[in-house]
């Protein structure tokens, strides 16, 4: 049995070791023009960079982050959020980061991961950590013209990534695999029309290359298993906002369903429709030269079918991004830092590819924010504010003991 992490080959934890000084890495100026229509480059974060891309277009703002190093072997991590308006200058960022690759057994069939780690039942085998990268490559943004529309397209691509098959129940680093993976691409096409905006998202993740089981540990067969992406994400509003799954409030920390299938995630604010994550679609997968195409399934997850030994991990590793999305800094709002842990968040969701056997995988989902809208909702009742207020109080809560936690607590 091998704990990957007290054998110290796991680069990210030697990365992140300043995090028990946090305090002298922490950068307050975030040196982005944040008058430029769009720009891009690099600011520091103490043991590497952080790369940016930003869009500031009909009164819209994209911004994303993505962590590299030229130092080590680049982690792999990032981060993407907009900033817009609904009716009478309402204020909303929505933002999210994938938080987490996992491998699962489709048993029951219905090609989304049921997991409920409070009861112990779950189809997911393993999670994948994407340890670091040796080398990337970045796509600088550039403006396009189709017709009258304006695109604004970035990219990102890790290139031969070590990673981790790690039991999701067990002690944190226990693998049961070292796997290579031989890219990881990440690209971005954002554009306006009619106070719409769409941010088409391209995921392309490769082919895994070469699986080594640990000693000790059961020989690892990706044949037959499938993967998805869990996504971690906030929601920031001047008024009072509401997750909704297939038209019903939702709340990943209250829900009593492990996971519910959807193509649609929705949030209102207000009750007015601001933001669509659009989930469903079909991917490409590349067996043996040939491209097959099947269908993407997601769900809308809880809290407590996602490993907590893992959401801890995440916990402080997006600490770094927090200090880069002073929000009063970035978009001249009054709400200052913003919390990324991913317990506390609102809406987590899994896009799901049913078919993978540790092939490359190719996928566009898009997320989709209504600018200046007062488009009310009907079906969301009155009910809707009531549990809303009731989740944003629940979420206070936990974001006030864990800035508590992590800005007090540096020693451990």
């Amino acid at each position: 049995m091998i704990n990957v992490l007290s054998a110290s080959i796991l680069l990210v934890a030697i990365c992140f070791l300043p995090r028990n000084v946090s305090a002298a890495i922490t950068m307050n100026s975030i040196p982005i023009n944040t008058n430029a229509e769009y720009t891009n480059g690099t600011m520091p974060a103490g043991f590497g960079d952080i790369w940016y891309d930003w869009v500031n277009t009909s009164k819209t703002q994209i911004i994303y982050y993505v962590l590299y190093s030229n130092t080590v072997n680049s982690p792999i991590i990032n981060f993407l959020g907009q900033h817009f308006q609904v009716e009478n200058g309402t204020e909303v960022f929505v933002g999210s980061t994938m938080a987490m690759i996992e491998v699962y057994t489709d048993t029951n069939g219905d090609g989304i991961p049921q997991a409920n780690f409070t009861s112990g039942v779950t189809e997911i085998q393993y999670y994948l950590l994407m340890n670091s990268s040796a080398s990337y490559h970045i796509t600088n943004i550039q403006k396009t013209q189709t017709g009258e529309i304006s695109h604004y397209l970035w990219g990102f691509e890790y290139e031969t990534i070590d990673a981790f098959l790690l039991y999701p129940e067990q002690q944190p680093g226990h693998a049961a695999a070292k796997v290579i993976i031989d890219h990881v691409g990440l690209g971005y096409d954002f554009s306006v029309e009619n106070n719409v905006s769409s941010l088409k998202t391209s995921f392309d993740i490769g082919e895994i290359t070469n699986v080594q089981s640990l000693p000790d540990e059961p020989q690892v067969s990706l044949d037959g298993l499938s993967l998805s992406l869990l996504f971690s994400t906030i929601t920031v509003a001047a008024k009072p906002y509401a997750v909704h799954i297939n038209g019903q409030p939702y709340n990943s920390t209250t829900t009593s369903a492990p996971a519910i299938a959807t193509n649609l995630g929705e949030v209102t604010v207000n009750m007015v429709k601001a933001f669509d994550f659009v989930f469903g679609e079909t991917y490409n997968l590349t067996r043996g030269g040939n491209t097959e195409t099947h269908e993407v399934k997601s769900e809308a997850a809880a809290t407590s079918s996602v490993p907590q030994s893992a959401l801890s991990d995440m916990d402080w590793v997006l600490y770094v991004f927090e200090d880069k999305l002073n929000f009063t800094e970035l978009f001249g709002t009054t709400w200052g830092r913003v919390n990324l842990n991913c317990n506390a968040s609102a809406l987590l969701y899994r896009i799901c590819y049913p078919v993978w056997d540790g092939l490359a995988i190719q996928h566009d989902p898009t997320y989709v924010a209504y600018l200046f809208s007062n488009t009310q909702i009907p079906e969301f009742t009155t009910l809707t504010i009531l549990l809303t207020l009731s989740a944003t109080t629940a979420i206070a809560a936990t974001t006030a003991r864990f800035y508590k936690r992590k800005r007090i607590n540096v020693a451990t």
